[in-house]
């Protein structure tokens, strides 16, 4: 009878994570929501990817938005201008990356950004995503990732953000670029890299489920308050 009562036990345990599982996979709830928790100012990052996005809908619990605007020397996201538009008409701070890709300079990439992100107060510094393989060369790849930040700071007047997974990280950011914050990505976990003072933005979800946006949403939080971000 134990035994019998120790497998019902089993069973309706083994039940509960999967469901538990299934709600994660869905998006419908999400284990780093809790650890992220401790951050006060949430926010979102899209792009495309997210189709068209109704911002009146979107939930004002979020705070800000970090727009795709750019990729390499010639490639701007279809909606960047509508998303960045209706995210400030809704009452969002808002913040634009560029996309880097080894196919261009970094002088050519930068000027490709210049060119499409206004020079506006009351936003993010720029950003530069930097995920690359494992086949790029590190040094070819600091020379143009530090061209790009030299002459987008030049315009900018401000210390550009990089935006990073750990392989990156690791690989060629890790005790270089130093003056540069990072923006990293950790959806297991909190963020864990020994430059801990370094991160100043976490992207702690890849599976938020957001009103007025279609399918998952990268959610966000920041390190520190608000003013330490907008100028």
């Amino acid at each position: 009878m134990r035994k019998l009562k120790i497998a019902i036990i089993f069973i309706i345990v083994i039940n509960i994570l999967l469901v538990i599982l299934n709600l994660e996979i869905l998006g419908i709830i999400y284990h780093n929501d809790i650890l992220a928790s401790k951050y006060a100012i949430k926010g979102l990052d899209i792009s495309h990817h997210q189709d068209r996005i109704n911002w009146d809908k979107v939930n004002k619990k979020y705070k800000f938005i970090l727009i795709k605007a750019t990729e390499g020397s010639n490639f701007l996201d279809k909606d960047y201008f509508y998303n960045i538009n209706r995210a400030r008409m809704n009452g969002f701070y808002v913040g634009s990356y560029h996309y880097f890709t080894t196919k261009s300079s970094g002088k050519d990439q930068a000027l490709w950004y210049i060119s499409n992100v206004g020079k506006t107060k009351n936003t993010f510094a720029p950003i530069i995503d930097v995920e690359l393989s494992k086949s790029d060369d590190k040094n070819s790849v600091l020379k143009q990732v530090k061209e790009f930040i030299y002459y987008i700071e030049k315009f900018y007047e401000r210390k550009v953000i990089i935006y990073t997974n750990y392989y990156t990280y690791k690989k060629y950011i890790k005790n270089e670029l130093k003056e540069n914050k990072l923006w990293i990505r950790d959806i297991k976990y909190y963020p864990e890299i020994e430059e801990d003072n370094r991160w100043i933005i976490w992207q702690y979800s890849n599976r938020g489920r957001v009103s007025g946006i279609k399918g998952f949403t990268d959610k966000n939080a920041l390190r520190y308050d608000l003013e330490y971000y907008i100028k």
